[in-house]
């Protein structure tokens, strides 16, 4: 089965076809030692040989550079120290021993082998392909060797001459995809693009069922701007395997790169609705497009027919679930795109990406009961993940169970790893748990600590603010973080009514009425705590008729007025 693109025109295929050989053995050579320095040499190559199946590499290092000094001849020796070299990558030391175990035995193949690697790794490819030329030479039975030897000589630039080489496996082992592919890209290479087809024809005439030759035929056609002959060519491949995938893929790009949009896109939606087009495969183009929408919107609705498509071929694998919340989440569909990931989740996916968007899309849907029982599961999936804990935290808040949020908040601040965004929103939600809880020294400490990573955080800076000023506690400290929040966020209501409050605890009422009427009439909805403070400042001023008229307003506004508005209204009067 053929793939989508076979990449003509990069580096070539190396094989690495290494021998299956045992390690070698010291080679038999004429020594001067006697038995009692012989069996000295063998005591420490033993230890050599220990420490480095131990993995004490220098050391086995120290031991066998010892071997080599008491008996410069042990080939053997400079092998194995040689490829610790390689494992340090130390190639510039490794090379003088790999070459003078090569010299002492040239006819072992190990070693041969070992000096041919450690050439190349040198960049000493013209040396590496002549040391390879004569393993040939001396193992011509090796097929493997002759890879070896093409591929030294293809990293050496000389690609005729590994064409060559590659003729003679032919010569041995008949014709083969391997070898007619290689040739193929190397005579492009050479800029010889009617040796490369001839190359590719021939590998289809002796298997005409292969639908890769023809895709890599196809694709050199195109190359050459023989568009005519690359479609003609993609067309037979649909009639030798008309079930395969990636001829659709194949076509597509084709088809992109003539400029006939509507064909391609055609073309990619037969290949997203084949099941036996891999996910992986559909994701990745898929994930192209997610980064193309952001500069070309008009591809949003062939992206999400692609997703469909992705679902549909695929109704039991939780990524394609996935990928369809992220597409719908970036379409703007909260609650489509929460049942996207919840699927995913339902089809048995144990990805924290996927928990952690469901916990964010209920806290923007405010589906509070939901959020509270995935938060509490993705902690128990996940319990190192600090996210998990902050939107459990977060759920708990909003059910007001507050003892719960700030346990939960507490545990996962801990966890937090460079990420003081995430962080500093702990400390925020913390002051505010700790507020409700009125443990208001453990507020103030966690409202600190969220300003000591963010000065300029407004809602922190606001909650604060207003915090101290219900208390009627340092008011001056309040009223400058009330400004600032308003000075970095400019006709928010609810911070515009905390400056007015902090004005009406410190007796400045006219400043009060002021930013309060500014809080009323930059709000769409004027929650009953804002109403009953105005009410409040109403009052203060003098105007008890108007009061009563915002008090009132406040009662039938619903809940988050004072425990004081039905005195005030019965009373006539300002209570606290």
């Amino acid at each position: 089965m053929f793939k989508v693109k076979y990449l003509l025109f990069m580096l070539p295929l190396i094989w690495s076809c290494k021998s299956s050989q045992t390690s070698p053995t010291p080679a038999v050579k004429k020594s001067t030692l006697s038995e009692s320095q012989r069996a000295d040499v063998t005591h420490v190559f033993f230890n050599a040989n220990k420490e480095k199946i131990l993995g004490n590499l220098n050391n086995a290092a120290s031991l066998f550079a010892e071997v080599i000094r008491k008996d410069p001849s042990n080939a053997a020796a400079m092998y194995e120290l040689a490829n610790i070299y390689v494992e340090q990558k130390k190639y510039a030391d490794a090379l003088y021993f790999a070459k003078t175990a090569w010299q002492i035995d040239s006819k072992n193949i190990w070693y041969s082998l070992s000096y041919a690697d450690i050439l190349e790794k040198n960049r000493k490819f013209d040396e590496a392909a002549n040391v390879l030329n004569q393993l040939v030479k001396d193992y011509p039975e090796r097929i493997d060797f002759y890879y070896e030897h093409a591929s030294a000589l293809i990293y050496a630039e000389k690609l005729n001459e590994a064409i060559k080489v590659y003729d003679k496996v032919e010569e041995k082992s008949g014709i083969s995809k391997e070898v007619s592919l290689q040739k193929a890209r190397l005579y492009q290479r050479l800029n010889k693009n009617d040796k490369a087809i001839a190359e590719l024809q021939k590998l289809i005439d002796s298997n005409p069922s292969d639908a890769q030759s023809y895709g890599m035929l196809a694709e050199m056609y195109q190359s050459m701007g023989e568009k005519q002959k690359a479609l003609d060519t993609y067309n037979k491949i649909l009639k030798v395997d008309p079930n395969n995938p990636y001829i659709h893929l194949s076509l597509a790009d084709f088809y992109r790169s003539n400029g006939e949009k509507e064909k391609s896109v055609e073309q990619l939606k037969l290949a997203f609705a084949n099941k036996e087009l891999d996910i992986e495969t559909k994701i990745s183009i898929l994930v192209s497009y997610y980064a193309l929408i952001e500069l070309h919107p008009e591809l949003r609705d062939q992206a999400m027919d692609m997703v469909q498509l992705l679902v549909e071929s695929h109704p039991s694998e939780p990524r394609a679930f996935a990928v369809q919340g992220d597409f719908l989440s970036q379409d703007n569909k909260p609650m489509e795109a929460l049942a996207a990931y919840r699927k995913a989740k339902d089809l048995g996916s144990k990805d924290f990406l996927v928990y952690s968007r469901i916990l964010y899309l209920e806290s923007q849907v405010e589906d509070w009961d939901n959020m509270l029982k995935d938060g509490e599961e993705t902690i128990s999936l996940f319990p190192d993940q600090p996210l998990a804990y902050f939107f459990t935290g977060l759920a708990h808040m909003q059910k007001k169970s507050y003892a719960e949020a700030v346990t939960v908040l507490n545990r996962g601040v801990k966890m937090v790893v460079d990420n003081a965004s995430l962080e500093e929103q702990f400390f925020a939600s913390l002051g505010d748990g700790y507020q409700e809880l009125k443990d208001f020294k453990k507020s103030e400490e966690n409202y600190e600590k969220a300003l000591e990573i963010n000065p300029n955080n407004a809602n922190v800076l606001n909650n604060y603010a207003y915090y101290l000023s219900l208390r009627g506690e340092k008011l001056m400290k309040a009223e400058e973080m009330s400004k600032l929040s308003n000075e970095l966020e400019p006709e928010q209501p609810s911070y515009q009514d905390t400056y007015g409050w902090v004005m009406f605890k410190m007796g400045k009422y006219k400043e009060a009425e002021k930013w309060i009427a500014m809080s009323l009439k930059n709000s769409k909805d004027s929650s009953a705590t804002v109403l009953e403070h105005y009410g409040d400042v109403l009052y203060k001023i003098g105007d008890t008729s108007k009061a009563m008229e915002y008090w009132q307003k406040a009662r039938q506004a619903g809940d988050g007025a004072s425990e004081f508005l039905e005195r005030k209204i019965l009373e006539k009067t300002y209570l606290e």
